[in-house]
């Protein structure tokens, strides 16, 4: 199948190269910043650098569309297709119907939109296996479905078929597990770096946490829950803190976890 990216970012660099080693052909990749694009494109076996967002020439039968969710409106309503092509957004928020509008306002094209969302935090450079890495696919016209399932069972044996409101939440989950937890595990370094210790200090203690969760055997709250019980802990630990949002987030866990303990 030929294919074709918009952007040459994080998820771009990642899926086009999973894709072609699958046996599929990437033909351009635009970029608004061209000395992305040519490093991309220097990855792949036959790509070329395509300078502006006019496809309608393009072989390609699929385009992804990588660009941030911010500039969504704006992309899309520049962007013209071949007829009967397939636009995939990679979006864990964007709604589909919206960028349907900001691309066919007047409903009149031949094109096809749907979601062909990662569940994973993709880096350009840094390798991830992507065959167990879950996508989630949310199709408008169930003709597109069809073409959703073959390019994800091609990267990965983890695929679902999900709407609007589920990728929602699934982002949010992964905000939650991921990048949220990474702002408090950087905290955990500087209060232990403050004392002249290591991170691997909490290597056990994390991998603890996260076996504990796969198994879905959470790890009990109540000696903490009543170490909090002392006003005098709590405003103790909160000073430790660096900012006084992080103390705040201190004070919001603490509650949830004397509800929930």
């Amino acid at each position: 199948m030929n294919i074709s990216f918009i952007g040459s970012g994080h998820v771009a660099w990642h899926l086009s190269q999973a894709l072609e080693n699958a046996g599929h052909s990437v033909q351009e990749v635009f970029s608004r910043d061209p000395a992305k694009a040519k490093d991309l494109v220097s990855y792949l076996y036959n790509a070329k650098v395509q300078e502006h967002l006019d496809f309608s020439e393009s072989k390609s039968t699929v385009f992804f569309f990588c660009v941030p969710d911010i500039a969504y409106s704006t992309v899309l309503k520049e962007l013209i297709l071949p007829k009967y092509a397939t636009l995939l957004l990679v979006s864990g928020t964007v709604l589909l119907s919206e960028a349907s509008i900001w691309y066919d306002p007047a409903r009149e094209s031949t094109n096809q939109i749907a979601i062909f969302f990662p569940v994973q935090h993709l880096q350009s450079g840094r390798k991830i296996n992507l065959g167990h890495m879950p996508i989630c696919l949310e199709v408008m016209v169930e003709e597109t479905e069809q073409v959703l399932v073959q390019l994800a069972r091609d990267i990965t044996d983890a695929m679902y078929l999900v709407n609007g409101e589920e990728r929602k939440k699934i982002y949010l989950s992964m905000l939650l597990a991921g990048i949220f937890t990474q702002q408090l595990w950087a905290e955990a370094s500087r209060l232990l770096h403050s004392i002249e210790l290591d991170t691997s200090l909490l290597q056990g203690l994390i991998q603890n946490y996260v076996q504990s969760y796969f198994k879905n055997l959470p790890v009990s709250n109540q000696i903490e829950a009543n170490a909090f019980q002392d006003g005098r802990l709590m405003f103790e630990q909160q000073g430790f803190l660096s900012t006084v949002e992080l103390q705040e987030v201190y004070r919001n866990m603490v509650q949830q976890i004397l509800k929930t303990t």
